[in-house]
Order: structure tokens, then C-alpha cells, then sequence
């Protein structure tokens, strides 16, 4: 399990040090404002890294807040 975090955390610098740090999602809050047009307030991002294995994911980052987001592969037979 240390393994593959570490792998995860190379991925994430690498990907940062190819793109710079610009992510590749925007996550965005609507609202409405006192006029009650539409407003979208940046709340965070979301960046596609790869595995050194060749598995795709991605970091989400919210305030302080970091996940990890994976593509589920489970398949109910």
C-alpha cells in the first residue's frame, strides 16, 4: 500500500512539472447573486495524473481538502 502512494505521489509531480499547475476541471459552486443572474464561485480543481503502471486518475483538491479519484471498474455479473 506505501508503494503505491508514493507511485501516486510521483505521478502528481510529474504531471505538475509537464502542465505547470494549471488542472485540467475546474470545480465551480453556483449560485445567484442579489439580481439573481448565475454565478459559479472556484472552489477547487481536479488534475489527470497517470500511474507509473499505466492506471488514470485524478486529484481533486477542495480548500485543504485532497482526494484521489479513480474510475470504478467493478463489474456485477
Amino acid at each position: 500500500m506505501q508503494e503505491n502512494l508514493i507511485e501516486i505521489e510521483e505521478s502528481i509531480e510529474k504531471n505538475k512539472k509537464e502542465k505547470g499547475n494549471k488542472p485540467d476541471f475546474r470545480i465551480v459552486q453556483p449560485g445567484t447573486d442579489t439580481e439573481g443572474k448565475s454565478t459559479f464561485t472556484n472552489v477547487g480543481a481536479m488534475w489527470k495524473n497517470i500511474s507509473k503502471q499505466g492506471n488514470e486518475f485524478y486529484t481533486l483538491k477542495i480548500g485543504d481538502l485532497k482526494l484521489l479519484v479513480f474510475k470504478n471498474d467493478f463489474k456485477n455479473d
